[in-house]
């Protein structure tokens, strides 16, 4: 996706809880899925969740622990992860998590990848433009979401000249609709030129010209209300990531906090 741009995940999925078993490459419900974690959650409760492309996502209790169990560093991204603890639970216990677990795989396995690049304020000239959209037609979209991003002014000419079934989505757009807004786009300009995608919130966007969470919760909201999709960028600066996973999180965290719900 590049730098700060939030999408959904086309990595395996991997059963992972911590009670020293693996099921590995499970993507798709299978009987003998389904009667591993059943076996082994006959001795024991098992919480999952599901960790994307990080290692920690947030607090997990362990039922022996207590509250505050968090999930280590060692968690590969992409996996199902989970703690587990002898309980009394038994088969009901087990049944309950295996039916958890396949249930999100399913949905997992399900999900239609996305891909997308923005060129920002790139390139210079119009004419280099013919090379880059050549390069998005030879893409095959046949199984998964294709979106570019131009620059606004380049935007009309790559809505003509992309023919393959990729997106053509807007770096911006205001958060009210058409009038005096001078140097922005509306929503509804964008769908009169068929145009279905919209990205905000990029961290550009967020630094240089002091777009809050509060501003990108309103113009999300004018998006999706429009019927148009929305590619919502969160994401930590160099000196936050440098900080560790904490800082990194807490900032994503922070500015999803306005559209979460």
């Amino acid at each position: 996706f590049g730098s700060s741009h939030f999408g959904s995940s086309a990595d395996q999925c991997v059963v992972q809880p911590l009670s020293d078993f693996v099921i590995p490459r499970l993507e798709m419900a299978t009987p003998l899925g389904l009667a591993l974690v059943v076996a082994a959650g006959c001795q024991r409760a098992a919480a999952f969740e599901i960790v994307p492309g990080v290692q920690s996502l947030r607090h997990v209790s362990s039922v022996a622990k207590g509250a505050g169990d968090r999930f280590t560093n060692a968690q590969e991204p992409g996996r199902f992860a989970g703690a587990s603890a002898p309980t009394g639970l038994g088969l009901a216990g087990a049944v309950a998590a295996a039916t958890a677990v396949l249930g999100a795989t399913v949905r997992r396995a399900c999900r239609r990848p996305v891909v997308g690049g923005n060129w920002k304020c790139n390139p210079e000239k119009l004419s280099d433009l013919d090379g880059l959209i050549e390069n998005i037609n030879k893409c095959d979209v046949s199984k998964c979401d294709v979106y570019v991003c131009p620059s606004p002014l380049h935007v009309t000419y790559c809505v003509d000249k992309v023919t393959n079934g990729a997106a053509v989505c807007p770096q911006n757009c205001n958060f009210k609709g058409c009038g005096a807004y001078t140097g922005e786009m509306s929503v509804e300009q964008m769908k009169d030129l068929k145009i279905e995608w919209c990205l905000i919130g990029h961290s550009e966007r967020r630094e240089y010209f002091s777009e809050s969470d509060e501003l990108l919760a309103t113009k999300l909201k004018y998006i999706l209300d429009a019927g148009m999709k929305c590619v919502f960028c969160i994401g930590e600066k160099l000196p936050e990531r440098e900080k560790g996973l904490e800082a990194t999180m807490a900032v994503c965290i922070t500015q999803l906090e306005q559209v979460k719900g």
